[in-house]
């Protein structure tokens, strides 16, 4: 990583801010991961490779992500790593997540945000499903506040549901985003949020938060969106010969 991991303040100062920003989240993410004993992380060049997935990105995907879901940033690291292998390639991952709701007869009210950290620290002690990895309903930076709390069982208006996530990296290109979105739609996807961030050199990692899927059908479900997505490539080589 070179001087940017350098600890002296003098050395920071000539860093910039962008990276500084970068490092700090690199840092949480690989402090968490070692403190969870992560076996990926004990390996030799891990650190390396770790800062080298970061700096792939703009400045915003160190600011998106959520730190305290350091498995995440591992998960997105794979499947990039896979993106680059045609046999693998594109890379996908589906997975149930838990979102908040508020239900009191008003299907239209929003979380607040107190409920919502709440439902942060809630979902981290209890439950299988973990929060989106991006997006407004993952706005856990305030988090830390309640880690010392013991809120075993939240009330009031605060419900969840499950949705899936979907999580795809391929080669980068132009329109990419409306182009997995209409897939999506034409499969009968709701889609609730959508991310996308690409790398320095011609990849790209696409997140959707979808509902209007049977909770059960998350491996039909990956095998749909894998299946639909090299019609992407074939309409681009038309265009491109046309």
């Amino acid at each position: 990583m070179g001087d940017t991991e350098s600890g002296s303040s003098g050395a920071v100062d000539f860093v910039p801010r962008n990276q500084r920003q970068k490092l700090d989240v690199f840092n949480d993410v690989l402090y968490r991961l070692k403190e969870s004993n992560d076996e990926e992380a004990s390996r030799l060049g891990f650190e390396d490779e770790l800062w080298a997935h970061f700096c792939r990105f703009p400045t915003r995907y160190a600011m998106d992500v959520i730190a305290e879901r350091a498995e995440d940033v591992i998960m997105h690291k794979r499947l990039l790593q896979m993106a680059h292998n045609p046999a693998t390639r594109p890379a996908i991952e589906v997975r149930l997540v838990q979102v908040p709701f508020q239900s009191d007869g008003h299907s239209g009210d929003s979380v607040d945000s107190e409920l919502q950290l709440q439902y942060f620290d809630y979902l981290g002690k209890h439950s299988i499903h973990p929060p989106p990895a991006f997006g407004s309903l993952s706005d856990s930076e305030p988090l830390h506040k309640y880690q010392d709390k013991d809120i075993t069982v939240i009330t009031g208006p605060l419900c969840f549901r499950l949705v899936h996530e979907i999580t795809i990296s391929t080669i980068d290109k132009p329109k990419l985003l409306s182009q997995l979105t209409s897939i999506l739609s034409e499969i009968g996807l709701n889609i609730q949020e959508a991310h996308a961030f690409s790398t320095i050199d011609g990849y790209s990692l696409v997140v959707f938060v979808v509902d209007n899927m049977a909770l059960e059908d998350t491996e039909r479900l990956r095998s749909m969106v894998f299946k639909e997505i090299p019609k992407i490539e074939r309409e681009t080589l038309i265009r491109s010969e046309s």
